[in-house]
């Protein structure tokens, strides 16, 4: 059997994967374990003590899955049509067959995201996926684009947490990697029916919003807040009420279940990111590190969390395919700037786009710095530009 010092650690990887931040706290760590919550004081100090320690032990056992990869993979080479589906195979084998430790990732870029004291362990995990990938891209002639390749890797590992449709979510996934490709070779417009078809169904889940006078526009704009303030696991109907100067009958008549109220969320915190965008800043610019970002970073970090929440719950799976599959509907008018008139950029083009930028902002928030991202940025985007 396990020692308690190994039960508190394996518990918080569990809690990580199965509620995330909401399900850990030293009570509920405790129970899982089966041991005095004074354990984790005796082993750990304080429950940051354990947090630290699970994420170095969820650090080890990744390192130890792509060191095998790396085995797998030794002394293979190709060019960037063969390595698109080499990345989209290393997404779907990473999120789906080491899902607890998919999840020990986000969790931990989230608490870097809250707390510096967490953002050398989430250094440590980009770091380790540098690491991999560095090789690989030097045997397929794509070293440079490196940066751009853990920057895919990173996002479309945390949107590929969220199940939709299984053969549908595989296929959108090896289109974008195919579209990667395409830009590593200088083109966009590579068509992406599966995806097309998804951003379709997605559309079509869409629940009729509730009448958008001044009142509720104003409540979804406190569940913002409040997910940006408190975090997922502090999005309630009263908590929102309380930021919205509004009594509990009136948002719970507007928003009548908790999901309700977590899409209201997500849809401010994503009117807010974007808002930006329409003016004059470019995000082509913005991810190539040439101009300072513009925005709230608070929406950014809480629209992160709230993807990582709809992952999870069942409830919110319409909701979830909207999240994964309706990005890039804005950056994509960025792309026809520097494509050539007689190629429109497909829909992957816009959701790769969308990729690269929320990673880096990932990345930023976490306080994490990696040599070599922006470089690879810059130079998938030189590749475009030469077309």
């Amino acid at each position: 059997m396990n020692s308690s010092h190994d039960r508190l650690i394996d518990a918080v990887i569990h809690a990580w994967e199965r509620d995330g931040a909401a399900g850990v706290s030293a009570r509920a760590i405790a129970r899982d374990a089966a041991i005095p919550v004074s354990s984790i004081y005796h082993h750990f100090g304080d429950m940051d003590g354990l947090l630290l320690r699970a994420g170095e032990v969820a650090l080890g056992r990744a390192t130890r899955w792509f060191d095998a990869q790396s085995h797998e993979l030794a002394g293979m080479f190709g060019d960037p049509t063969a390595f698109a589906h080499l990345l989209s195979a290393v997404i779907d084998d990473w999120c789906e067959r080491q899902r607890p430790l998919a999840y020990a990732w986000r969790e931990i870029q989230s608490l870097a995201m809250r707390d510096p004291r967490h953002g050398g362990a989430a250094g440590a995990w980009w770091t380790m996926a540098f690491e991999f990938w560095r090789p690989v891209c030097d045997r397929f002639g794509i070293g440079d684009l490196t940066g751009s390749v853990v920057l895919t890797f990173d996002e479309e590992s945390s949107l590929h947490l969220i199940r939709w449709r299984r053969l549908i979510d595989r296929a959108a996934l090896s289109e974008l990697c195919g579209t990667w490709a395409g830009w590593a070779g200088g083109r966009t417009g590579i068509d992406a029916p599966w995806r097309t078809l998804a951003m379709r169904e997605a559309l079509a889940g869409q629940p009729v919003a509730p009448g958008q006078d001044a009142v509720t526009e104003d409540i979804a704009d406190a569940a913002a807040r409040t997910v940006a303030q408190r975090g997922v696991s502090g999005l309630t109907h009263r908590a929102v009420a309380e930021e919205a100067g509004q009594t509990l009958g009136i948002v719970s008549n507007r928003f009548r279940s908790s999901a309700d109220l977590l899409r209201a969320a997500c849809y401010a915190l994503y009117r807010q990111i974007v808002r930006p965008f329409g003016e004059s800043d470019t995000p082509i610019d913005l991810i190539a590190g040439a101009q300072d970002r513009g925005g709230d970073d608070l929406a950014l970090r809480a629209f992160f969390e709230l993807t990582l929440a709809a992952s999870r719950e069942p409830a919110l799976q319409p909701f979830a395919a909207q999240l994964r599959y309706l990005r890039g509907r804005t950056s994509i008018r960025h792309l026809r700037a520097i494509s050539p008139a007689d190629r429109e950029p497909s829909v992957a083009d816009g959701a790769l786009l969308s990729t690269l930028f929320s990673s880096q902002n990932r990345i930023r928030l976490a306080g994490v710095d990696l040599p070599g991202i922006d470089q690879g940025v810059e130079a998938m985007l030189a590749r475009l530009s030469k077309r």
